[in-house]
């Protein structure tokens, strides 16, 4: 049973009882019927009175602070429920009512502020902006999506009217190109999905991009000509500068520099159609005979000292470039005394380790020596040893370098043999 039943009920029984009290006392006193009954007739009304008044005074109070209430719920701030007595014990809940809509006056507050400065930044940005809500329908667009689309967008357009389509949960528009990088974002508002377009141009830096690659290309290739042609060079001035050619040996001289060729026009070939390395093609070849022909490359003042497996798995024509800049590099630190290069081919289960070191002085920083572009030579480019890197890592593998304890450079590469 309700409140308000247990006090019509406890009203009417406290009526009732006072009656009863008042018929026994009057018996008890020898009053007539007629007068007993006269009696409690005229009672009737003063208690019923005194019960409705009782009743209203705790239903009106209840009912003016839940009307009170409800008027806050909506916002409104300009009804106040009248003051009541401090002993009476309304006072407190209406002190708890009053404090809970001043803080939630503060609060939507507090949102509206929040909500106007939000939309005042985003109406000057430069960024289009748009939001829909759980019916796909625009609730918002910044100056910048509106001057964009150039067609009304009046809130409440659903977002297909508009030209969006929506295809997993991301938002497109045939106006955003490849040049436009756009993001959908899925946000959740008072229980419902609600939808944060945004499409940023990248046309800019995308040609900036281009434009880095380019010149990167240009550095790498030049780089890897200059390693291969250089020597050529020299052993073609050789053997111009006979008098009298040896035929065995200008055979050599030409055929090393008819491989060296092939293999630097198909490495530069594929560069070049890529902008990067192209896919390794792993197979096994003859380590011995690939480090005899990068060793031709370099001055013949430098000494390979070579140990090891002679059968070796990678992609030829990148391990190729590999050995030609680790030779150079450490022709290029050796500068006092004669360059001695030690390279190592071993496995161990199932990835293959080559390991080369030199009498150098070492690396000067070892932080940044795998940068691309990054050198601390006078000359270098800072491309041999970050290409270096670049092919093992297309042969998922790995690149590292470090300092001996003779002060030398030590290079260690490796990557996984296929099964």
């Amino acid at each position: 049973m309700s409140h308000e039943k247990w006090l019509i009920a406890g009203l009417s029984l406290t009526a009732v009882i006072i009656l009863l009290l008042t018929a026994a006392l009057t018996w008890s006193l020898g009053w007539s019927h007629l007068a007993i009954v006269t009696l409690l007739f005229f009672l009737c009304y003063p208690l019923a009175w005194i019960a409705s008044t009782v009743y209203r005074f705790w239903c009106l109070n209840i009912m003016q602070l839940t009307t009170y209430t409800q008027v806050l719920r909506e916002g409104e701030q300009n009804l106040r429920f009248k003051k009541q007595h401090k002993n009476n014990l309304l006072r407190e809940l209406q002190k708890e009512i009053n404090l809970l809509a001043q803080q939630n006056h503060n609060k939507n507050e507090k949102n509206q502020t929040l909500e106007t400065l939000l939309r005042n930044i985003l109406d000057t940005w430069s960024v289009p902006v748009c939001l829909f809500d759980h019916q796909l329908q625009l609730t918002y667009r910044n100056n910048a999506m509106n001057e964009l689309l150039q067609q009304p967008m009046l809130v409440g357009t659903s977002a297909e009217s508009l030209g969006f389509m929506r295809n997993n949960n991301q938002f497109s528009h045939p106006i955003y190109d490849e040049k436009w990088q756009c993001q959908s974002i899925r946000y959740s508002q008072q229980g419902k999905d609600n939808w944060l377009f945004t499409a940023i141009d990248i046309s800019q830096l995308l040609n900036k991009n281009q434009s880095t690659i380019q010149n990167n290309l240009i550095r790498v290739l030049g780089h890897e000509l200059r390693n291969s042609l250089t020597p050529m060079s020299s052993m073609a001035d050789t053997l111009l500068s006979s008098e009298v050619l040896n035929e065995t040996q200008t055979r050599k001289v030409l055929s090393r520099i008819q491989q060296r060729s092939d293999r630097l026009m198909t490495f530069i070939e594929q560069y070049s159609q890529l902008s990067q390395l192209p896919p390794a093609q792993a197979k096994w070849f003859d380590f011995s005979a690939l480090i005899i022909e990068a060793k031709a490359m370099v001055s013949q003042s430098s000494q390979v000292h070579f140990k090891g497996n002679n059968q070796c798995y990678g992609d030829i024509n990148q391990v190729a470039q590999v050995l030609i800049n680790i030779l150079k590099n450490a022709e290029e630190a050796v500068t006092e005394k004669n360059c001695q290069v030690n390279i190592t081919l071993y496995s161990i289960k199932n990835e293959q380790v080559i390991e080369v070191s030199d009498n150098g002085p070492g690396f000067a920083n070892l932080a940044n020596v795998l940068t691309p572009f990054y050198t601390t030579k006078p000359r270098g480019s800072g491309i041999g040893l970050s290409l270096c890197a670049e092919i093992c890592r297309n042969h998922q593998g790995q690149l590292s370098v470090s300092n001996t304890t003779n002060a030398g450079a030590k290079i260690v590469m490796s990557w996984p043999i296929a099964q």
